[in-house]
This record gives structure tokens, C-alpha cells and sequence, in this order.
């Protein structure tokens, strides 16, 4: 499980996510190629390295190169749903676009569909919210937690004319959110960064029990005369004393054969699944049936979703969250006399080793070889305890 902790002591924005997420190792040649997946046109991305009160990082910048059209949020629904990218991907961009959408509804007292974007709904915010959305699922993010934020103060230059810091939309978007007081005269969080940590963080407040694996900062462009870096920084780290937050898929199905549900379970598991798992029940009427379950992250759900019904009879799909307590493990690699393996190597709460050949490599060399399964088995096993 990695968790992603919003640092947003300098406000937040769209591009200072992207940014954030870039300076993580998100690579940009990779959020070019999958934003061509969008009917959108006429832009061309930035991301340079920059340096704010000594700190390094990196300026995530759209710059349009052509006009564009004005767009409602269900055109920009559509152009998201219709899109060949990673469902996972449209579920987070979704997510955050309608929590503007219902924002600006309000704001403006039209019902959500005929919300115009405006300022949001430019080019330069569909690319932000969809880079991020893409970030997040390249860097296998499941949960997010973000520090309270600070908006700034004084006015901002908006389609409507001269607002107060922090928006209307903004502010609605932080609603139930903990704001941190910050008198600089200048918009430290837009409607973007505002939607992007209310749709997505469980918690808001000081830095979860984690440990930290790395930092990236997005800088914004405006330099903060109080000597505060204009930067947003996002922390990865691993859990630290508890479970990892995962999801269960489930469908009961009594019309179909065991063979095809094989079938199922296979493109499910190459689907990212984490686990797959038939069981027999009987269900009303006595009619003998399976219950399908699927243990996956969170950010895949939507996609393993769509793909139990596809390849299954089945007409519903039940989804709950668990918690997965996990030794503590990694990959090794032993040489034999049959050839090299990998193995799965655990430590339990009492220091106990604990050995794992992966089950793939056995049966490769047990066919290239010509041994029996559990004479490899046995040798891979007698050569990662040395």
C-alpha cells in the first residue's frame, strides 16, 4: 500500500500536483502519450526544474497554442468517459471534476449539467486533473491524506469579475476541510487543487504513521514575498503499524460453467487483481451456485468491476472495503542446480523466516528439465535456506 500525504503548507493547485508528481518520477513523456487518449487539442506541456527558497522543483506549465471552445461539465464528462484511458484513471478524473461541477452548480444556482468551466473547464484544468489522475495510478497511490490547507487573502481576477480569496467555488470545495490562516495577498489554492484534495484525501491533518519512501514538490508560478516557498509537496511512504486498505469485488452465479469461470478468473487476475477465489453456495429455490470474489487496490476496483461483468452472467457486482495485515516480505533469487528461481521471502512478528519458490519458475523448469515439480520445488527451497 503507498500513501500519498498532501503537504500543502503553501496552498495547492492543479499544476502544483502534476508538478509534485513529476519531481516523484512520474515520467512526462508518459502523461503526454496517455492525455493523447483525450479529444482535446491545441496545447503543448512544460515541466522544468526550478528552485524556491533553495528547495528544488519542478514547474509543471500548459501553455494553449490555439483557441478553444468553452465546455459544459457533461461534455467534459463525456470527452473523460469515452476516452481509451485506464478506468481507474477516468474514476479519480470524474471524481474531481463532479466535485467542481457541484461546486460551481451552487456557486451559480444551475443544475450540474449546464455548469460552463470557464476558468476550470479550459484546457490547461482538464490536462491538470487528468495528468494528476494519472500520476496517482502510475505511482500505485491507494490512499491519500492531506495537511490543512491555507487559501491566502484579498481578491482574484476571475470570467465573473473580482472575487474574494478564497473563490466561492473554492470555498465550497473546502467545506468540513481545516484551513490554515495565511494573510498573503494572493490565491494560494484554486477550485483545481481545492477538488483534487477534497475528492480524493480520507483524512485531513498532520502526517499519517507511515514511513517515508520519497518527496517531490511542485512549484507555483507566483513568487511569495514572506519568504515561504510557493511549493506543494507530496510525501510517499508505506504504512507503519497497520493494515493495508484494499477492496473486495463479489457476485453470485448460478448460471454459468466452472470452465467459463476459469476463464474469468484468469483475465481478472491479468487484470491487476490482487486475488481471485471461487466458492460453492446454494442460493434460494436450492439452485447450486459460485460466489466470485476479487481482492484488489482500491484505484482498480472500477476497471475489475466492469470486467466481472463483462466476462460473467452475472447482472450486479457487491464492493466493500477490508484491511489486509501483511508480513513483511521480499523477492529474492537463488541459483540452482535445474537454474535460477525467485522466492518470496517473509519475516513473521517474531522474527520467523519464512520461504515461498514462486510457483511460475518451478514449473518452467520442471517442464525444461524434465524433473518432477517437487524435486525442483525441494531444491529451491534447500538452496534459499543457505
Amino acid at each position: 500500500m503507498t500513501i500519498a500525504y498532501f503537504d500543502a503548507f503553501s496552498g495547492i493547485s492543479g499544476d502544483m500536483v502534476v508538478g509534485a508528481l513529476i519531481d516523484l518520477g512520474v515520467p512526462l513523456a508518459y502523461l503526454k502519450r496517455e492525455l493523447k487518449k483525450l479529444d482535446v487539442h491545441g496545447y503543448r506541456l512544460t515541466a522544468e526544474p526550478v528552485k524556491r527558497c533553495g528547495i528544488t522543483a519542478t514547474h509543471f506549465g500548459v501553455q494553449i497554442t490555439k483557441k478553444q471552445k468553452s465546455r459544459d461539465y457533461a461534455a467534459i464528462r463525456q470527452l473523460i468517459e469515452t476516452s481509451k484511458l485506464d478506468a481507474a484513471v477516468k474514476e479519480t478524473a470524474l471524481a474531481i471534476f463532479k466535485k467542481i461541477a457541484e461546486a460551481e452548480a451552487k456557486v451559480h444556482g444551475q443544475s450540474i449539467e449546464k455548469v460552463h468551466f470557464h476558468e476550470v473547464g479550459a484546457v490547461d484544468s482538464i490536462v491538470d486533473i487528468t495528468a494528476a489522475a494519472l500520476g496517482f495510478h502510475r505511482l500505485g497511490i491507494t490512499r491519500f491524506v492531506c495537511s490543512p490547507i491555507p487559501t491566502g487573502s484579498g481578491m482574484v481576477d476571475t470570467m465573473h469579475g473580482m472575487m474574494p480569496v478564497p473563490a466561492p467555488a473554492t470555498l465550497l470545495l473546502l467545506k468540513g476541510i481545516p484551513l490554515t490562516p495565511d494573510a498573503t495577498p494572493m490565491e494560494l489554492t484554486t477550485p483545481t487543487g481545492a477538488a483534487i484534495a477534497s475528492a480524493l484525501a480520507e483524512t485531513f491533518g498532520a502526517m499519517p504513521a507511515m514511513k517515508p519512501l520519497a518527496a517531490g514538490y511542485g512549484a507555483g508560478t507566483k513568487i511569495r514575498q514572506d519568504r515561504t516557498p510557493n511549493l506543494f509537496r507530496i510525501v510517499l511512504g508505506e504504512p507503519a503499524g497497520r493494515g493495508r486498505r484494499l477492496m473486495v469485488l463479489e457476485t453470485n452465479i448460478d448460471d454459468a460453467t466452472p470452465e467459463s469461470l476459469g476463464y474469468a478468473m484468469l483475465k481478472i487476475l491479468g487484470a491487476g487483481a490482487l486475488d481471485v477465489w471461487v466458492a460453492g453456495v446454494m442460493m434460494k429455490k436450492g439452485r447450486q451456485a459460485f460466489i466470485l470474489s476479487v481482492l484488489c487496490d482500491p484505484l482498480r476496483a472500477a476497471g475489475l468491476r466492469n470486467l466481472m461483468l463483462e466476462e460473467t452472467p452475472t447482472l450486479g457486482v457487491r464492493q466493500y472495503e477490508v484491511e489486509r495485515f501483511e508480513l513483511e516480505r521480499k523477492v529474492i533469487k537463488v541459483k540452482t542446480k535445474f537454474g535460477e528461481v525467485r522466492v518470496k521471502e517473509a519475516l513473521t512478528p517474531g522474527g520467523q523466516r519464512r520461504l515461498k519458490p514462486e510457483y511460475d519458475d518451478c514449473k518452467t523448469l520442471a517442464k525444461k528439465t524434465g524433473k518432477p515439480f517437487d524435486a525442483v520445488y525441494r531444491a529451491v527451497l534447500a538452496a534459499a535456506l543457505k
